[in-house]
């Protein structure tokens, strides 16, 4: 349990489900809670607006400069050691922490047969990416085991560094990866942890264009033939500013590439001495992905660094706490 002072901001942006009224009467044992509704001005109405204000909120109660600013997304659940972790690592030394944003198996089930199958594909095609591009990127500070995942359901960084770029960056879309890129343009060191973690909501319907319900949806209902956004052949998503459209994949093309993935870490394998831990191949059937043990790390554990939505869970998702 972590044993320093906890203040939960929560940023209400035209919010009319019922939140306020939550937030009013919410009474948490171990944190203060400091809630802001608001109603955006339009061209402010988007997600950059609404980071913003609350991480320059949260910044403000903050005592000192090495006071940590932690993020999340009213959609999330954060690991009950989010915050134990997340302060771990920055007290070895790192500038900031991208945790790795998960779904649970039970949400993932709600969206039926077909849903489950795409969206698990999908993540242990960029499992194996996040295995290749570790032992081709290799990062003596953000080492393998890590993820590539950079979203909004994760983020944490001292006040002093936050100060230093300036604030968070405001696009009405993608706040979050701007985010990280300024850090990374201020000389800021990142850990992907994997082993800071949320659990994001498998909805379908969402407000934020271009987020998390807009990718699931679109998953979910489009032709087997239609291209993937931001799914690039191996070769291309290595080298992403080299890729074209002729490289999206396709939910008919997928499995070809899941097998090359798996092919050319074995290669990798046998070439050389791997820099990075082998991860266990499973069979794209198993229906086992949410079980495994701390630390084993399993090919294809559906974690999908672009939207940072689908993947193995621990049994700790049961002790969930809602994340505001």
């Amino acid at each position: 349990m972590f044993g320093g002072r906890v203040t939960v901001v929560a940023l209400l942006n035209d919010c009319t489900d019922g939140t306020l009224e939550l937030l009013t009467q919410w009474r948490p044992r171990f944190a203060e809670v400091s809630w802001h509704a608001v109603s955006l001005l339009a061209g402010f109405r988007h997600a950059g607006w609404a980071r913003r204000l609350a991480w320059d909120a949260a910044a403000d109660l903050l005592d000192t400069d090495d006071d940590l600013l932690l993020s999340t997304d009213a959609d999330t659940n954060v690991a009950p050691d989010w915050i134990v972790r997340t302060v771990a690592h920055i007290d070895g030394g790192y500038d900031a922490v991208a945790g790795r944003a998960l779904t649970l198996r039970g949400d993932r089930e709600h969206l039926g047969t077909t849903a489950r199958r795409r969206l698990d594909m999908i993540g242990r095609y960029y499992t194996a990416l996040d295995y290749l591009r570790a032992d081709a990127e290799a990062s003596p500070h953000d080492p393998w085991p890590r993820h590539f995942y950079e979203g909004g359901a994760s983020i944490a960084l001292s006040r002093r560094l936050y100060r230093r770029i300036g604030g968070a960056p405001t696009p009405p879309v993608a706040e979050d990866r701007a985010m990280f890129e300024r850090i990374r343009q201020y000389g800021g060191r990142i850990r992907h942890a994997l082993d800071v973690r949320v659990f994001t909501s498998c909805r379908t319907s969402g407000r934020a264009p271009g987020g998390m319900a807009d990718a699931v949806a679109r998953w979910i209902d489009q032709p087997e033939h239609a291209p993937l956004h931001e799914t690039y052949a191996v070769a291309a998503a290595l080298a992403p500013d080299r890729a074209t459209r002729r490289d999206q994949l396709s939910f008919a093309t997928l499995p070809a590439a899941i097998a090359e993935a798996q092919r050319l870490i074995r290669l990798a394998r046998r070439a050389k001495p791997p820099k990075v831990e082998p991860i266990r191949v499973v069979p794209m059937t198993a229906d086992d992905g949410d079980r495994f043990a701390e630390g084993d790390l399993e090919f294809g554990d559906r974690v999908v660094p672009a939207f940072g939505i689908i993947g193995f869970t621990d049994p700790v998702h049961q002790q969930n706490v809602p994340a505001g």
